[in-house]
C-alpha cells in the first residue's frame, strides 16, 4: 500500500473529471470509506480509488500486482448490474490510466468507463460487467 498523504492535486483532477459522467459523493460524506469518490450515472454507480504511480501500467495484470491492497480494498465493495468499481492512476506525465475492478480480473476501461478491448493471439474476449463476452 502507498504509505504518505493522500493524493490532493490528483483527486481534484480527478473529481472534474468525474463530474462529466455524472453526480459525485465525495468520501468526505461517508465514514471510513475505502474510496475516493462515487459516482452517480443514470444506469451505474461507480466507487473509485484514485492513486498516483511512478510508471505507465502496461497491462491489467500488472496493475493488479502493483496495487495489491487497492484492488483488494475494491473488491470489498459488493459487485451488482448496478455498481463499478475503478483504480484510476496517475502517471508522472499527467496521463490518467483507468481499470475496472472485477471479482476475478482488472480491465482498462478509458475515461468514460467504456472498456479498451485489445487483440491478442488466443485471446478470446473479456466477460462485461453484464456477464456477455465481449471481443
Amino acid at each position: 500500500m502507498t504509505r504518505g498523504p493522500l493524493p490532493l492535486v490528483a483527486i481534484r483532477q480527478a473529481t472534474k473529471k468525474a463530474l462529466s459522467r455524472g453526480q459525485l459523493m465525495e468520501r468526505d460524506l461517508f465514514k471510513e470509506s475505502r474510496t475516493d469518490f462515487v459516482i452517480f450515472s443514470d444506469s451505474l454507480t461507480v466507487f473509485v480509488r484514485i492513486r498516483r504511480t511512478p510508471m505507465h501500467i502496461l497491462c491489467p495484470e500488472d496493475c493488479a500486482a502493483k496495487f495489491r491492497a487497492d484492488v483488494f480494498f475494491l473488491r470489498r465493495i459488493p459487485l451488482t448490474s448496478v455498481t463499478a468499481r475503478e483504480l484510476w492512476l496517475l502517471t508522472p506525465w499527467k496521463t490518467w490510466e483507468y481499470f475496472r475492478v472485477l471479482d476475478d480480473r482488472l480491465i482498462e476501461v478509458r475515461s468514460d468507463g467504456l472498456p479498451i478491448l485489445i487483440e491478442r493471439p488466443g485471446f478470446s474476449g473479456i466477460a462485461a460487467p453484464g456477464g456477455e463476452r465481449v471481443g
